[in-house]
């Protein structure tokens, strides 16, 4: 620490600090412009002059460093006069007009120094003759370069946090101006994060929905929530006009990330007005669907419930939760299942993402959550990136790797398809599709024969130790790297160089992803991941460890309150009588009436319909005819039940199968709190009312619970339902809404004055005796192969303007803009062998289905090897995979699916 002066006014401050920083932090108020503080300063707008004793001349206090004994002056005559010279130079080649869309710094500054008074200008106003060029090609921004201060702001930005580098200066002197790659917006790389919009001082660039209609001093309020697409957890300001959002901007200075959005956070909110928004509850009469008022829907659906559990059993009804709902909501579905229902056949759409993931992590380390923060991804100092598309799932931890990778640290992408991590990767391992275990042991083995193992750390940190190091060294000696180029088509000196990158880093992480966990051998996947991990060390430190980051906003949380066929609240097994009494007391139910027994997990529950086991069926916020494997099965599935109830915001492809339809609030129409992928609990706020008679899901829980018969709480607000929460769930036992009303807290959190933990395992695993257990596999060929008649193997994933299953995406018109439809990618060799050309329809067949698409030829993907995306319900592709299950996590087979391809007549 030093001690400085401004302006007469003693500060301690760090050293080397930027002393414009330092004086904002301490209420003294420097003009700037062209300075952020998440960017490299620049100096440009010269707005922020200073004096320094002992210093010639004036200068910029944004490119200072503190030091011990500064004397600084920021305001004095000389100082205000030069400041207010600068800006009335700035004018003189600005287009000052303001049309109340978008906050303007610069205006700001204008009016303090009394510069809006065009008789205090001294220069004339020449921007009309300079020709700016102004550019509304994006489908969410526009640039004007009449309003532009060339201050450097969105070039740094998009540079510097975002990592994309689109933007760049065209020309040079007073008609330079901003352009998007070589020339529009549209042609370019650009994204539509949205980073330069929310960095703009000027209204240069500016968000282009809703413009027509908002006017920044019409704000009736600004409400920050948690974004509701991916599991990042992206801190959202939404600004609320006429009861409607109307812009959406990143909460700066708050993790998980500091003011950065993609283009879903930024830009992904007009869902919510929606005219497509279910207003009120559906009874289906005589195959069509009518409207009915809650009393008679929730009626109806208590009897008919009720009659399935009378006639045929508890276990006769089942219930899907959601990863999209909020904590609280999800509580309450999973004590209503268990309690009213009386059964443990309850599960969700991350057994159809993450379970193997979860399954592996839980036996092998103790826990199934991200060992690591968000921020973590920026330090550490190699990145395994593995069967994971982070830049377009995950973008703003994205931007943390590419922030990484500009220090120099290393990144290693493992994946069958190019994604454009690629182009930021030092090695790029792209295996033949389900050669996964095949590789890692590959990798395995060079680390052992190398002697690149912590032995220390497998002495004292491994179950067993050498011993169980011993055993999986002889299993993988076999697994040469010649053997395993052979077997994965991975160049051998490929495999060398990744695993002495990745063993002998300081630190270095894992970021494994569903490419690895939607195989029948997805829990071995990440078992092979964690046995690497575990022999070099590459955990129970900070910047070390796996992290499986997670899919959708609540995905964590739903689990975490106990949301499972297997785990109660906290993770805590079925099976474990203690903890069912202790559940049984807080919920004031009988013990003996919670079920011990497992209960069937998302893809059972469809099978158990089919043959007609499972007889009435509760779904919140899932949409199984697109997200389900072997949709012909599914629906056949949906048809055989005697009752289904679909709770939802939208009609999805889902509701047709439905008895009753219940219209739910959306995230911004709620309270209550999500947990993101680094296990932080973060606060969701209700910012605008619900359409029509829409309902929060956990008001319609508890009503459903009330005309069963049963009381499953008496709650005033989701405060008080996440109070019981923190009972029922150790990990979460210190946390409160009051506690993250400004920011989020990562579990564990056991106590009141606990801080979070942002890494875990530091001390001990969670497993019975805290030591991490090695489980060697072995690599077993993919049943589901090419053949004659079948001449593909079928990949599936996310993009990044889409979210699963798009129910909401597709509700936007500024990421519709962007892609709108369904494609195929092939081989541009096999495009070229079978005859197919670029662009054409074609029919994508499989054993199980067919749909119709459009080809794109690509270099993305290996030959014989396709890729489609998921989120489009007009060539769903799910109707070609199948419903094969990994044995011990019990995930279906999504990513290899045999196919072919023919052209449409």
């Amino acid at each position: 620490m030093v001690n400085i002066t401004i302006d007469g006014k003693k500060i301690q401050t760090q050293e080397g600090a930027n002393l414009l920083q330092v004086a904002h932090v301490n209420g003294i108020k420097i003009p700037s412009l062209c300075y952020h503080r998440k960017l490299s300063p620049t100096g440009a707008c010269r707005l922020c002059v200073a004096k320094i004793k002992g210093t010639k001349g004036l200068v910029m206090s944004c490119t200072v460093s503190v030091k011990e004994g500064m004397k600084i002056i920021a305001f004095d005559e000389e100082l205000e006069e030069t400041r207010k010279h600068t800006l009335d130079y700035l004018l003189a080649e600005h287009n000052d007009s303001y049309d109340e869309t978008y906050t303007d710094e610069f205006r700001d500054w204008v009016i303090h120094y009394g510069l809006d008074k065009k008789e205090n200008r001294k220069y004339p106003n020449i921007s009309k003759d300079l020709g700016y060029k102004k550019d509304e090609s994006s489908p969410v921004l526009t640039y004007d370069a009449s309003k532009c201060i060339k201050c450097f702001r969105c070039i740094k930005g998009c540079d510097e946090v975002q990592g994309k580098n689109v933007l760049s200066f065209s020309e040079r002197g007073i008609t330079s101006y901003i352009i998007a790659g070589f020339d529009q917006w549209k042609e370019s790389e650009c994204d539509g994060c949205g980073e330069c919009v929310q960095l703009c001082p000027t209204g240069a660039i500016v968000e282009k929905p809703h413009r027509s209609e908002i006017n920044i001093n019409e704000i009736d309020k600004k409400v920050i929530t948690t974004c509701p697409y991916c599991g990042v957890g992206c801190q959202l300001e939404l600004s609320i006009q006429d009861g409607k959002i109307v812009r959406s901007d990143g909460v700066e200075g708050i993790l998980p990330n500091d003011g950065r959005l993609c283009v879903k956070g930024r830009f992904g909110y007009d869902f919510v007005n929606s005219p497509e928004r279910l207003t009120t509850p559906l009874i289906k009469k005589n195959g069509e669907f009518v409207e009915a008022s809650w009393d008679e829907a929730l009626n109806l659906i208590a009897s008919k419930f009720g009659e399935i559990k009378e006639k045929f059993g508890n276990d006769a009804l089942a219930g899907y939760a959601s990863a999209k709902c909020t904590n609280e909501d999800n509580y309450l579905f999973q004590k209503l299942i268990r309690v009213v229902f009386g059964t443990n056949n309850i599960d969700y759409c991350t057994r159809l993402c993450h379970a193997s993931t979860v399954t592996a992590m839980l036996k092998s380390i103790g826990d199934g959550a991200g060992s690591n923060s968000i921020e973590d991804f920026a330090t550490t100092n190699c990145l395994f990136v593995t069967g994971n598309n982070i830049i377009e799932t995950h973008p703003v931890t994205a931007t943390y790797v590419k922030q990484g990778k500009e220090k120099g640290n290393k990144i290693i992408v493992c994946d069958p398809r190019w994604t454009p991590l690629v182009k930021y990767a030092d090695i790029w391992l792209q295996p033949r599709l389900g050669a996964d275990v095949a590789l890692l042991n590959g990798m395995i083995q060079v680390i052992i024969k190398e002697n690149l193992i912590d032995k220390d750390f497998i002495s004292s940190r491994v179950d067993r130790g050498m011993e169980a190091f011993e055993e999986l060294k002889q299993l993988v000696e076999k697994y040469t790297p010649e053997k395993t180029e052979e077997l994965t088509s991975v160049p051998k000196d490929k495999i060398i160089a990744a695993a002495r990158m990745y063993a002998n880093a300081e630190t270095s992480m894992i970021a494994t992803g569903m490419g690895m966990s939607q195989q029948v051998t997805g829990t071995n996947n990440v078992f092979s991941l964690i046995n690497m991990m575990l022999i070099t060390g590459q955990i129970g430190k900070e910047r070390a460890g796996i992290d499986p980051p997670r899919g959708q906003n609540n995905v964590q949380g739903a689990t975490d309150v106990g949301c499972s066929p297997i785990v109660y609240p906290g993770y805590i097994p079925i099976t474990n009588d203690e903890n069912r009494k202790r559940v049984a007391k807080l919920w004031n139910t009988d013990y003996e009436s919670l079920s011990g027994k497992p209960g069937l997990t998302t893809v059972e529950i469809m099978h158990a319909a089919y043959d007609e086991k499972v007889k009435g069926l509760y779904i919140m916020g899932e949409n199984p005819m697109l997200t389900d494997p072997d949709l012909n099965h599914t629906e056949k599935a949906l048809k055989k039940m005697d009752f289904v109830v679909v709770q939802d915001i939208f009609h999805t492809e889902t509701t047709p199968y439905a008895d009753v339809i219940l219209p739910a609030a959306s995230f911004a129409e709620k309270e209550g709190t999500f947990v993101n992928s680094d296990r932080r609990v973060l606060r969701v706020r209700k910012a605008v009312e619900s359409p029509g008679e829409a309902r929060e899901d956990w008001k319609i829980i508890v009503d459903i619970a009330e005309r069963m018969g049963c009381n499953i709480g008496k709650y005033n607000n989701a405060s008080e339902i996440f109070d019981e929460i923190a009972q029922a769930v150790p990990i979460m036992t210190g946390i409160s809404y009051d506690r993250i009303e400004h920011q989020g807290i990562q579990w564990p959190c056991p106590s009141k004055d606990h801080p979070g933990t942002s890494t875990l395992f530091l001390d001990k695993f969670n497993t019975p005796n805290g030591k991490g257990i090695l489980f060697p596999v072995e690599y077993v060929a993919q049943k589901e192969r090419t053949s004659k008649d079948f001449p593909f193997i079928l990949n599936s994933g996310r993009l990044l303007y889409h979210y699963h299953t798009a129910t909401m995406s597709r509700k936007n018109k500024s990421l519709t803009d962007f892609i709108n439809e369904s494609y195929v990618l092939m081989n541009e060799g096999d495009v070229i062998k079978f005859g197919f050309t670029d662009g054409e329809r074609v029919k994508v067949t499989s054993k199980q289905g067919e749909l119709k698409t459009t080809l794109r030829a690509s270099d993305q993907v290996a030959e014989s090897e396709l890729f489609m995306p998921w989120h489009f319900s007009e060539s769903p592709v799910n109707r070609l995979t199948r419903s094969d299950l990994d044995p011990f996590s019990k995930i279906a087979a999504f990513k290899l699916t045999a196919c072919k391809v023919e052209k449409l007549l």
